[in-house]
């Protein structure tokens, strides 16, 4: 049953400005979320420890193929699957660290000097 519903009339007013207060701060998560806080969700992008383990291998400004970093993944992660590797890689060179450069091929690119 809702909290509403044993609400005596003078604490009414209390009850509605939690509820209000807690609408905003999910309100406010969710702008968050959907990088919509005013800042570049570039700014804030956060790798997982799997990737920053293959990510803490590669040079900024080289160039770097998906077989390279499939090896990369295998070496220094616990995945194995070719499904997830697969996936692994698609979700690292989405970010905003790498440009795909060609077939195959990725530039990972940290500070954003598109060559």
């Amino acid at each position: 049953m809702s909290e509403a519903a044993d609400v005596r009339p003078e604490d009414a007013l209390e009850v509605a400005q939690r509820a209000l207060s807690k609408v905003q701060d999910l309100e406010e998560r969710v702008a968050e979320l959907e990088g919509d806080d005013g800042e570049s969700v570039d700014d804030d992008y956060d790798y997982d420890d799997r990737d920053s383990a293959v990510i803490e291998h590669l040079v900024a400004g080289e160039f770097v193929t998906v077989s390279q970093l499939r090896r990369l993944y295998r070496r220094h992660t616990d995945i194995r699957s070719d499904d997830t590797l697969k996936k692994r890689i698609q979700g690292l060179v989405a970010g905003p660290d790498f440009e795909i450069a060609g077939v195959g091929e990725i530039r990972y690119d940290p500070d954003g000097d598109r060559a």
